[in-house]
């Protein structure tokens, strides 16, 4: 979790549940992202709050 105010620009944020990997965040600039998941739940979730995601 971060403030809203945080910026990542050429950036990679790993996110764990424990001490489990579930989501790779690389940012190559504030409207550019690449999302790994590891669960289909966080990718569903994802894709909910930005329905304009495209699958690669």
């Amino acid at each position: 979790m971060t403030t809203p105010f945080l910026q990542l620009i050429d950036a990679e944020a790993r996110g764990f549940a424990g001490d489990e990997l579930v989501l790779v965040l690389t940012e190559f600039d504030s409207s550019s992202w690449d999302v790994r998941a590891f669960d289909e739940g966080v990718l569903s979730e994802l894709r909910h709050h930005y329905p304009g995601a495209k699958d690669l």
